[in-house]
C-alpha cells in the first residue's frame, strides 16, 4: 500500500498509509492525520491526497511554506520517492502500489529534477546542499536568526515583514516595540531578487551594518539587523543565463 514516511534528522518516526481516493492533512493541530509538534509548521499546513489516479500535494497557505525535493511549492503532483519538506521534518513517498498511479504521471514532479539527497547534509533547521567546493547552501531561499529569533524562516511569500504589528512574520515587542514601525521593514521578492527598504519607525534596518536608505538589494550571506533582531540572507544557488 502506498505511504508516507515521517523523517526527523534522517531518523524514520513512523509511516502513514494513504489509500485510493483518501487524504492526509499535515499541521501541528491535534486534528491532523499527520501531526508535527513544531513551532514551525502551521496548525494545517499541507495536504496529500489521490484524485483522478495520482496523488497531489497541497500547501494550505502555511506560514513557511511547503518544499517539495527542495523547492517551494503550492499544489502539484506527488510521484514515488518524492520527498516533501515541512519545517525541520521530511515526509518521503513511498508508492509500492504503481495500480494507484495514472502511467503519464509515472516519474514526472513539480521539481524539474529529483533531489539528490545522497549528497544532501541534514542539519537541524534546514536543509543544506553541498556545493562542489564542500561549501553548504540553503536549498530554498531562507533567513538564518543569529539574535532575537530561532532557526530558520523561509522566503516563500512575496512580502516578509518585520515591526510591532501582531500580522507580521517576525514580530518585534517589549521596549522595542515603541521605536518600531508596524511594519518597520519588509523583504519583497521581485523577479526572483529580494530587496529590504524601511517602511516606518524611529529604528531603521542595517545591511551589513551600513543603515538603510530606500530600498536596497539583499545578497547572498547579507546580515540585516533591526533593534534586537538579527539574521543572515541565505540564498540558493541560481542558475547561469
Amino acid at each position: 500500500m502506498p505511504k508516507l514516511i515521517l523523517l526527523f534528522k534522517d531518523k524514520v518516526l513512523t509511516t502513514y498509509p494513504i489509500t485510493e481516493g483518501g487524504a492526509l492533512t499535515v499541521g501541528r493541530h491535534p486534528e491532523n492525520d499527520i501531526i508535527i509538534d513544531n513551532l514551525a509548521v502551521s496548525s494545517r499546513h499541507a495536504r496529500i491526497e489521490h484524485i483522478n489516479g495520482k496523488f497531489e500535494l497541497t500547501d494550505l497557505d502555511s506560514k513557511n511554506g511547503t518544499l517539495l525535493n527542495g523547492k517551494s511549492v503550492h499544489q502539484c503532483a506527488l510521484n514515488d520517492r518524492d520527498v516533501i519538506g515541512i519545517g525541520k521534518h521530511m515526509l518521503k513517498a513511498d508508492w509500492k502500489d504503481r495500480l494507484l498511479m495514472g502511467p503519464e504521471d509515472e516519474g514526472r514532479s513539480c521539481a524539474a529534477e529529483p533531489a539528490d539527497f545522497s549528497s544532501t547534509m541534514m542539519l537541524e533547521s534546514a536543509n543544506l546542499c553541498l556545493e562542489p567546493t564542500g561549501k553548504a547552501r540553503p536549498c530554498a531561499d531562507c533567513i538564518a536568526f543569529l539574535a532575537g529569533g530561532k532557526g530558520e524562516l523561509l522566503l516563500s511569500r512575496k512580502d516578509v515583514a518585520i515591526g510591532k504589528n501582531r500580522d507580521a512574520d517576525i514580530v518585534v515587542g517589549g521596549m522595542w516595540a515603541f521605536l518600531m514601525g508596524a511594519p518597520a521593514a519588509v523583504i519583497t521578492k521581485q523577479a526572483g531578487d529580494y530587496f529590504l527598504r524601511h517602511t516606518g519607525g524611529w529604528i531603521k534596518p542595517k545591511r551589513n551594518g551600513a543603515g538603510v536608505k530606500g530600498t536596497v538589494k539583499l545578497s547572498h550571506e547579507d546580515v540585516v539587523s533591526l533593534g534586537p533582531v538579527k539574521f543572515e540572507v541565505q540564498l540558493c544557488e541560481r542558475a547561469a543565463g
